[in-house]
């Protein structure tokens, strides 16, 4: 395991909010049990992690980098689903049911990670209840997301596109920072593009109309929500359910 992830193991600002590590910064012996585990990993951007519909039972364990994870609608669109960045797990469903996999992820940007297999996984669950109750959080969000947003993206115009990524960001990764909602990962214009798939351009010009309109404000790599409302109001949602 590379030093710099076991020295920030168990800390809560080293891993974006939200996600499974951070969720672990309480017990940092767990955390660094956690990534022990495995062989380390390497992907390009738009390198495929996890394919839909392969039988495989490893999980992947994310370090740093951004991935999208999408599947294949009734009519044959592609859905996106979610947003996974470093301190998130990914491939957990298969490990638990030895079903297929339910859903692609791929790379949007330079992703590490680390592979672990089935048993190993299965065991670290068994031997740590913090980390087995960090997985089961982790699992009652995805599955919210997932019931929530699936297909949202079919044939919506890339305006919308973005706004939701943007609203699935703050819901999972947002940070309260000086009366407004800091987005936690950081984000590149183009990385934000690979999420939505459209050009870098097209999503610099969205960006921009938001920042306009006071909806948000853009910085190097980051993105702070300083209307939570407006931002729904361009992605065309309801206010968020109870």
């Amino acid at each position: 395991m590379p030093e710099k992830y076991a020295e920030g193991a168990g800390s809560a600002d080293r891993w974006p909010h939200g996600t499974l590590l951070a969720e672990l910064a309480g017990s940092p012996e767990a955390a660094k049990t956690l990534l022990s585990l495995g062989t380390p990993r390497l992907y390009e951007p738009g390198e495929i992690l996890l394919a839909e519909g392969l039988h495989e039972t490893f999980v992947l364990l994310l370090l740093s980098g951004v991935t999208k994870v999408t599947a294949v609608t009734e009519n044959g669109d592609i859905a996106l689903l979610a947003v996974r960045l470093g301190g998130d797990l990914v491939g957990e469903f298969a490990a638990f049911d030895n079903r297929p996999r339910s859903a692609t992820v791929t790379a949007a940007s330079a992703v590490a990670a680390r592979r672990i297999g089935q048993q190993d996984f299965l065991g670290c669950l068994d031997r740590w209840p913090a980390t087995a109750l960090a997985v089961s959080r982790m699992l009652v969000r995805k599955n919210r997301w997932s019931v929530r947003r699936r297909g949202d993206f079919s044939g919506c115009p890339v305006a919308t596109r973005v706004a939701r990524v943007l609203v699935d960001l703050v819901e999972d990764y947002g940070q309260p920072s000086r009366g407004h909602v800091l987005i936690g990962p950081r984000l590149t214009q183009a990385e934000i593009a690979g999420l939505v798939g459209a050009k870098e351009r097209r999503v610099h010009h969205v960006l921009g109309a938001l920042a306009g309109q006071g909806v948000i404000r853009v910085g190097y790599s980051r993105v702070t929500v300083l209307s939570p409302a407006g931002l729904r109001h361009a992605a065309r949602l309801t206010e968020p359910d109870d």
